[in-house]
């Protein structure tokens, strides 16, 4: 008998689905027989043949371009991608190509087959390590070449991902040319947005769709929770083809960034936070630090340091030999009217801006440029620290203290999630506040954090864990002290700069 599976390693849902699965796929020794009971010793001779090697091709002496179209098989309207790729691609490198393309997360099994033996009867498996530590017979996908198994326009092959959702792709090769890019993935057209992790497989999934986007819907009731859990309202269901190329890039270039990471490093923190995790999120968080440029040097000028230490030096000029602080701690309406005026010209700060109290962005300012050492209280009044007396007038100087104090989280959690927050905004991942939410939402839960049971992937929680680190990267970017709503940008030049600095200081 086929051994079984050990244990899951966790009481997820999800992952609990996908164990099932996997124990559910027999070898040919435990195919049932006409009756539908497993073959016994005295079957033997009613054992079905031996599996057919799989049909591969010979694959061009040099590598061709292929041109793909991936369909989610019954999605309708229809779900699907346009890719140009290299026929060499290895079958392990596809699918980390297909789940970006889609949007999936990588957190259940897949299985590539040929499209004409989707239970492989006839031909042995294209297995995944799992697969081969479970016993399985066949091919590994890491051991085969896409254009060992398509050849000719017409040709297709199958993706299968998450055997409990059953989310079935259809590839099908459509244009076959001379490689004038070699290793370049590009997607060139699509249609739809790639389903939400475990929405339950395509037909409910597209009912979910139709339910959230249909005012007055009848099932929409008992749905509601659902359509709030996956984010669903006002839902568009179009596609961002910049951001799937940026996320295809970030596939692609992994590997050579984690080689670098791993030899150039050192004891920064981030070389310390990929280590932590598995090979396959060290990869995934490895192509943030590629689109970073982790490898290439960072500089600044003058004029970049002068705006993006702006907001802080406003402050230290405005505290200069000292500011004697209200019974409560807060400091003088003078001073924070003062401050105000400088600080946000535009006065787009809500309600009177004359009440610290009342001006929690300000307050933020004190406190975070306090807990980097520039600041501090002083029998009620509020003074500058001998470095700040140093750094007050050096733009260039203060902006190198930032990227080294950086971040400014001292939890474990707040560290961590402050870590991602700056490889998301040195990726250039930081179109809103609100898409980086979600962003640091899964790669928090990638580098081990699950906080709270809320989220899709179990920390929410992120952003405001990592809001220190987030106001320094507003100032750095804006020149403003205003953190600025869910649809504001932080996808700027400034913070990315002083972000991608901070990535590879020493511990």
């Amino acid at each position: 008998m086929t051994p079984q599976p050990t244990e899951p390693p966790s009481s997820d849902p999800a992952a609990v689905i996908d164990f099932a699965a996997a124990r559910l796929r027999l070898r040919a020794d435990d195919q049932p027989n006409d009756h539908g009971w497993a073959l016994t010793d005295a079957d033997e001779s009613h054992r079905p043949l031996a599996k057919k090697p799989l049909p591969l091709l010979t694959p061009p002496v040099e590598p061709m371009r292929f041109t793909l179209r991936i369909d989610i098989v019954d999605s309708a309207p229809p779900i699907w991608r346009r890719l140009s790729l290299p026929s060499n691609l290895t079958l392990d490198r596809l699918h980390d190509v297909l789940q970006a393309a889609f949007g999936w997360t990588d957190s259940h099994l897949h299985q590539f087959t040929p499209a004409d033996d989707l239970h492989r009867h006839e031909f042995e498996g294209i297995l995944t390590p799992f697969d081969l530590a479970e016993g399985e017979e066949g091919v590994l996908e890491s051991e085969l070449r896409l254009d060992q198994l398509l050849g000719a326009p017409g040709d297709t092959l199958s993706y299968a991902y998450d055997f409990g959702d059953d989310w079935e792709h259809l590839l099908t090769l459509e244009t076959v040319e001379p490689a004038t890019t070699p290793s370049a993935v590009r997607c060139l057209d699509g249609g739809r947005q790639g389903p939400r992790e475990d929405s339950g497989g395509i037909h409910y999934y597209d009912h979910l769709i139709e339910v959230a986007t249909t005012p007055g819907h009848r099932d929409y009731r008992q749905m509601q929770d659902e359509i709030s859990a996956f984010e669903l309202w006002n839902f568009r269901d179009d596609i961002d083809l910049d951001a799937i190329n940026r996320a295809l890039d970030r596939v692609m270039n992994a590997e050579q960034a984690l080689a670098w990471l791993r030899a150039h490093g050192g004891q920064s923190p981030v070389a310390t936070l990929v280590a932590t995790v598995g090979e396959d999120a060290q990869r995934y968080l490895a192509g943030f630090l590629a689109a970073a440029r982790i490898s290439e040097p960072v500089g600044v000028t003058l004029d970049e340091a002068k705006k993006a230490t702006a907001v802080i030096r406003t402050l230290l000029r405005h505290v200069g030999e000292g500011i004697r602080l209200t019974g409560a701690g807060f400091l003088p309406p003078a001073a924070v009217i003062a401050l105000m005026a400088e600080l946000d010209p535009e006065g787009r700060s809500y309600g009177k801006a004359n009440r610290e109290a009342n001006m929690p962005s300000l307050f933020a300012l004190r406190e975070v440029v306090t807990g980097l050492g520039l600041l501090r209280k002083y029998k009620g009044m509020l003074v500058l620290t001998k470095r700040g007396v140093q750094l007050r007038d050096a733009p260039l100087k203060l902006w190198h203290y930032l990227a080294q104090r950086m971040p400014v989280e001292r939890t474990p959690h707040g560290h961590d999630s402050a870590l991602v927050l700056l490889m998301l905004v040195a990726a250039g991942e930081a179109k809103s506040l609100g898409e980086m939410a979600q962003l640091l939402d899964v790669l928090t839960s990638v580098v081990g954090w699950q906080v709270e049971p809320t989220g899709r992937y179990g920390y929410s929680p992120a952003l405001r864990a990592a809001r220190g680190t987030t106001y320094l990267l507003t100032w750095a970017g804006k020149g403003s002290i205003l953190l600025g709503r869910y649809s504001d940008s932080l996808d700027l030049p400034g913070s990315a700069l002083l972000a991608r600095a901070t990535l590879l200081v020493e511990s």
